[in-house]
């Protein structure tokens, strides 16, 4: 399915009704643009822990640029509009240090980005400095 399509379907899912069905870790959050204030809502996979949710993304997608410099944001989530901000981790070590924690506590996440655990059930550090790489952390607090 085209990522186009695929991305409608699921802002349509998780805005309507049937928003159950996608679970709770399915969101769209909306962000404004720094230069033109339009609004940006973009599908997104959140991890939640109290009142923070945690987003990891593609460094080379365009929608949580917008979040940089702790930015507000609106985050729709298991049926609820919640007001948030956005805290947006890029340097290396603060999202190796993240996704170290995040792949502590949802360990059933690492498949997703082609990690595969210790015998321990640790994730391999050479595997957490690879995704490092390629990705971003934001944090979103009510």
């Amino acid at each position: 399915m085209p990522a186009v399509l695929s991305n409608w379907f699921i802002r349509t899912l998780v805005n309507s009704p049937l928003h159950p069905l996608l679970g709770d870790s399915f969101a769209v959050i909306t962000v404004h643009g720094r230069k033109t204030g339009q609004a940006y809502s973009t599908p997104i996979n959140v991890s939640r822990e109290g009142d923070t949710f945690t987003i990891v993304s593609l460094r080379n997608r365009t929608w949580w640029r917008n979040l940089r410099g702790s930015a507000d944001a609106e985050l729709r989530v298991g049926g609820k509009q919640i007001a948030v901000r956005g805290e947006v981790l890029e340097q290396s070590e603060q999202v190796l240090a993240g996704l170290a924690a995040y792949f502590h506590r949802y360990p059933h996440y690492a498949k997703y980005f082609k990690i595969q655990l210790g015998a321990d059930g640790q994730v391999r550090r050479d595997d957490l400095v690879r995704v490092a790489n390629e990705r971003v952390l934001i944090r979103l607090c009510k």
